[in-house]
């Protein structure tokens, strides 16, 4: 939630997160938002699209439905926002088929559109157009009840995506030392979405699932992570489960080569 507010921030480890939510980013929102924030932001169409990615599943046409836009202002919109550094395309890496000479796509092709998603460039604009932005009017006057309710409702979805990104950064350390990751990053298709999906340069290929909840990880998440594979006509090397909680004895004890499982204890290595 503070990245790309290093310049502005001062975290003390002794404060809890909260408090140092209200010291470094509620008690300087008149400073963030004149001073940090570029000044296309607070356009009413740029707010729409900014608050439309921040709660949305990112993909262009739900973007810019949500945001009430036409294709022709959203696409401008996303233009202007991406030259001032807040937002970027991620493209997708589905491809359809290509039908045979003479044949006709599926039917169930023919009216599909291959989406891209758009995202934000740090972490601190997606928290502040989650959580900032929809309580502006009550935190500019001091007034931060409304804003810490829809924060406790919301904040692990809202770091689970943050979980899906270090989760790429460990299997790309994992990986690099005897076969290093060519591509990575999340993956979604017509019929599923995938939290990691990173191939090797000697064309391995991996399927990863990413739970920040409460509860370990069973056995029975590898068995929905495989189906989803068949329906999305993946084969993949190995499949890599990462978890906040840590995972079932039956999981732990698994002698299957293609199941890799990490918890919180890992991602450790990537600070080193």
């Amino acid at each position: 939630m503070f990245g790309g507010l290093e310049k502005y921030v001062t975290l003390n480890f002794s404060d809890t997160l909260y408090e140092s939510i209200r010291i470094n980013i509620l008690d300087q929102y008149g400073f963030l938002k004149t001073k940090v924030l570029p000044p296309l932001s607070g356009e009413n169409e740029s707010r729409r699209m900014l608050r439309a990615v921040a709660v949305s599943d990112g993909k262009t046409i739900n973007v810019l439905r949500r945001a009430s836009l036409s294709r022709t202002q959203g696409y401008g919109t996303y233009n202007a926002l991406r030259q001032a550094g807040m937002l970027h395309k991620e493209q997708s890496r589905e491809s359809l088929p290509t039908p045979k000479p003479g044949q006709k796509r599926k039917k169930e092709e023919r009216g599909y559109t291959i989406q891209s998603k758009i995202k934000f460039t740090n972490p601190f604009y997606r928290f502040w157009y989650t959580f900032v932005e929809p309580h502006a009017e009550e935190i500019e006057i001091g007034s931060y009840e409304k804003f810490y309710e829809n924060l406790d409702a919301s904040l692990d979805r809202f770091v689970s995506f943050t979980f899906e990104d270090l989760s790429n950064a460990l299997i790309k350390q994992t990986f690099d030392a005897n076969d290093p990751v060519s591509e990575k990053g999340n993956y979604w298709d017509r019929h599923n979405e995938f939290d990691l999906l990173a191939k090797t340069e000697n064309n391995r290929v991996i399927i990863g699932e990413c739970k920040w909840k409460g509860h370990k990880v069973c056995k029975s998440l590898v068995s929905k992570l495989k189906s989803k594979c068949e329906r999305s006509g993946l084969k993949p090397d190995f499949y890599a489960l990462f978890s906040k909680s840590g995972f079932s004895k039956e999981l732990k004890s698994s002698n299957d080569p293609s199941l890799l499982c990490f918890d919180l204890n890992d991602f450790e290595k990537l600070l080193a």
